[in-house]
């Protein structure tokens, strides 16, 4: 397609996912081999190949030669003999898989599912076809052999386990329904087939939407026979409740299928033309029946992946790891271009302090990854403009209709003010946890300048007084209840309020003290920040189990003036322009000059005039 060239949303699809394959490998124990043929050239053996499965043989490696793709093509018969190691089955960019690898039991792809899995494990992402036999209807094979594939990708998830409480209610439910119709226990579960398993599974959270489960188009089956039933069991609550408890049984019923391993979220659907696709966060499958032609596969993979149809980003990110992998050595030649900065790098890593070198490393590694973003830049700039066309042409937010506005506004104010913890030692923009500190409040912003954090970086005056001790001020924030979120989202820009990920749960702070009244406003009395005189131990300097740094405050005691030492935990750490916005103000408010106007707070003297 021509620079400029408008594209539609499957073809962007296929060029994100397809042009970038240049090797396949074929897993079929009924195909041909080079092994086998030579072996049959030598007389070593006298292998029967199929003539079908000659011609599929035959049809693969002409679609892989075609012109418009020259792929490189490799067939492994999967016997136990010559199992490969995962590394070389993982070489290849798409892999064809036969479902049945097991002669003397043909029906069962538990060979197969187990080489899904080892692909599932690795570090790339993998393009399968399963290309066996079996009808491609809704109700046929395929369709069965797909929720095979996709149980034996997902784990036991514990969300699905009822408490012992929940399971005496519904056990004395089903009970009385049984009284009713002895067969229904077994009319339940047959209702709940691998697909909604798997659908139900997939729901994101810490905990099931039971709510979002029960509207799944896969659970309407079991809502419809449970409506039918008594009335002490029909209701809306009990249908939920027995819609956990069939999805708990029929956890119990595929244990032996269920992986070991966890592959994160496993992804599954089906079309009405048997197209269908199981996905994973590192593989991608779809099954075809050999009643298709060998030569339509990458027609059946390019419809499978429209089906799945990926959120826009989800391209973007696939046509950067395609444009790194067919140009990284251009681009790393590019960025090692300038001897001088690499020399400078160099020397900076290896002038630093030890405990200073995995963070001056870290260093390296940004600022070349910046370069090969640069370098490739362009390479990806005009499919992203043919992307932004698409979108702006058809219905961009179909991908993320059930997300909450104020919720995308949190994330994006989340991911513009703060990034993950860096370095090695405390540094401005760090927010800290204090454990036991309960004088004041638990989170503090470290807002002394940068430059005076270095560890060793002052040793005269009062740093030489200190020792191992290193001051620093820091800011007490206060966290928003959660009623108030969507007013501090309203005055985001006044740059008052942050957005910090703690604990894998975002927070809500405000930088000032809390009004009692709203949360700003012309009227309110401007309050200042709530600051301290810190001290961290070490200089600063983390301790080696993660971002963990003792520190000592300042209080009055019987004594004079004390210093307690807490322990702290670097928990979430601002971008350097927003912890230098707070710092400036910081300074305002340090350097404000007190004047002596005369508020209205008392009567005024008697003046012999009555008042108005």
């Amino acid at each position: 397609m021509s620079d400029g060239e408008a594209s539609t949303y499957g073809e962007l699809i296929a060029e994100a996912f397809m042009s970038p394959i240049r090797s396949v490998i074929v897993v079929d124990d009924e195909f041909p081999t080079l092994d086998g043929l030579l072996d049959k050239e030598r007389a070593m053996a006298n292998p029967d190949f199929n003539e079908n499965d000659t011609r599929r043989a035959r049809d693969i490696i002409r679609f892989c030669h075609a012109d418009e793709r020259n792929w490189m093509v490799e067939f492994h018969d999967g016997l136990p003999e010559k199992q490969t190691t995962t590394s070389h089955l993982t070489q290849a960019d798409l892999m064809i898989l036969d479902f049945h690898l097991d002669k003397e039991q043909p029906n069962d792809g538990t060979k197969a599912i187990n080489i899904l899995r080892e692909l599932a494990d690795n570090d790339y992402f993998n393009l399968v076809v399963v290309y066996t036999k079996g009808s491609d209807s809704v109700a046929g094979d395929i369709a069965r052999i797909v929720g095979e594939i996709a149980v034996g990708l997902c784990k036991s998830d514990e969300r699905v386990n009822l408490h012992p409480t929940a399971l005496a209610d519904v056990t004395k439910l089903v009970q009385q329904w049984e009284d009713d119709e002895p067969a229904i226990i077994e009319r339940l579960t047959t209702e709940v087939d691998d697909r909604a398993f798997v659908k139900t599974r997939g729901l994101q959270g810490k905990a099931i939407d039971w709510k979002a489960a029960c509207r799944l188009p896969e659970l309407q089956g079991l809502k419809t026979l449970v409506s039918a039933a008594p009335e002490a069991v029909s209701a809306s609550p009990k249908f939920k409740l027995i819609t956990k408890w069939v999805l708990y049984r029929k956890q119990l019923e595929l244990a032996r299928r269920l992986a070991m391993k966890d592959f994160g979220t496993v992804r599954m659907d089906l079309g009405e033309d048997g197209t269908n696709w199981i996905r994973t966060d590192r593989l991608f499958v779809t099954v075809v029946s050999k009643s298709k032609d060998a030569s339509s596969l990458p027609d059946h993979l390019v419809k499978a992946l429209e089906l799945w149809d990926p959120e826009p980003y989800r391209l973007l990110m696939a046509k950067m790891r395609a444009v790194l992998d067919k140009h990284g050595v251009l681009a790393e030649a590019e960025v090692l271009r300038n001897r001088h900065l690499q020399l400078g790098w160099l020397d900076d890593f290896l002038d630093a302090a030890a405990d200073q070198r995995p963070w001056k490393f870290h260093n390296a590694i940004k600022r070349h990854w910046e370069g090969l973003g640069d370098a490739i830049r362009a390479n990806v700039t005009e499919f992203g403009e043919r992307l932004g066309s698409r979108l702006l042409a058809g219905e961009a937010r179909r991908w993320y209709a059930s997300l909450e506005p104020t919720e995308v506004t949190v994330h994006l104010n989340r991911y513009e003010c703060s990034k993950e913890v860096e370095g090695s030692h405390l540094t401005t923009g760090h927010v800290l946890r204090i454990d036991n500190g309960g004088i004041s409040g638990p989170y503090w912003l470290c807002l002394s300048p940068a430059c005076d954090l270095e560890p060793g970086q002052k040793d005269s005056g009062w740093h030489k007084r200190l020792g191992e001790h290193i001051p620093f001020i820091a800011v007490e924030l206060f966290e928003l209840p959660a009623g108030r979120v969507e007013d501090a989202l309203a005055n985001a820009t006044s740059a008052n309020y942050l957005f910090l990920k703690i604990d894998e749960n975002i927070k809500h702070f405000s930088f000032l003290p809390l009004p009692l009244g709203s949360l700003g406003g012309s009227t309110d009395r401007t309050p200042n920040p709530k600051w301290e005189q810190m001290f961290a131990e070490k200089q600063g300097r983390f301790d080696d189990n993660g971002n963990r740094l003792q520190i000592a405050r300042a209080a009055g005691g019987t004594k004079g003036l004390e210093h307690t030492s807490y322990s702290a935990t670097v928990v979430a750490q601002l971008r350097y322009e927003y912890a230098l916005n707070l710092l400036q103000r910081l300074g305002a408010s340090l350097s404000r000059v007190g004047l002596d106007f005369v508020p209205m707070n008392r009567r005024p003297p008697d003046n012999g005039q009555a008042n108005p």
